[in-house]
């Protein structure tokens, strides 16, 4: 545990520093995959919080309305809507499938996205000492920490936008602290 908390922390604030980078991978290498799998998780929760956030303030009548392309507390056969919605248990019925749905594609694109990062990390490190498949998916991960937390900031003002940016940072973050990876 110990090795993990220290590969999030290189991982968070290494920038240009080769011996760093090493570490890091050493630590990486050290906590083994299920912590990998742990921070993959977390990460995934903290990317969708802003949106979760986003999905549960809105009001029964305005979810239905922008799911269903209605406005229906304009129509006069719907104008029972809010009572029918507290009648119904609305929460547990609608809003916990929505929320648990919006949180599945969010782990499916993180999961596409890391390993076509790892994929890539591959063919870009074809004329040095390629990385081993952990050690990738471990840099990709750990140096994501601290852009998926502000980018979560970020989506709190603007949801959905800052899953792109969050994506461009870590794009820029993995491929520059590959470069610097030392050989093997």
């Amino acid at each position: 545990m110990n090795d993990y908390f220290r590969a999030i922390t290189l991982g968070a604030f290494t920038w240009r520093n080769e011996g760093r980078i090493a570490l890091l991978l050493e630590h990486m290498r050290k906590a083994g995959g299920k912590w990998s799998a742990l921070h993959f998780l977390l990460l995934s929760v903290c990317l969708n919080f802003p949106i979760t956030f986003a999905v549960a303030r809105l009001s029964p009548s305005v979810m239905l309305g922008r799911l269903f392309g209605e406005d229906f507390l304009q129509m006069p056969e719907f104008a029972g809507v809010p009572m029918y919605v507290l009648e119904n248990d609305f929460g547990r019925v609608f809003l916990m499938p929505v929320l648990l749905a919006g949180f599945a594609l969010v782990l499916v694109i993180q999961a596409v996205f890391y390993l076509s990062a790892g994929f890539f990390l591959r063919i870009s490190r074809m004329n040095v000492a390629p990385l081993s498949f952990g050690d990738r998916m471990g840099l990709a991960l750990y140096s994501s920490t601290l852009p998926v937390l502000l980018s979560s900031l970020f989506g709190l003002f603007l949801p959905t936008v800052h899953i792109i940016v969050c994506y461009f940072a870590i794009i820029f973050i993995v491929f520059q602290r590959s470069s610097l990876c030392p050989d093997g």
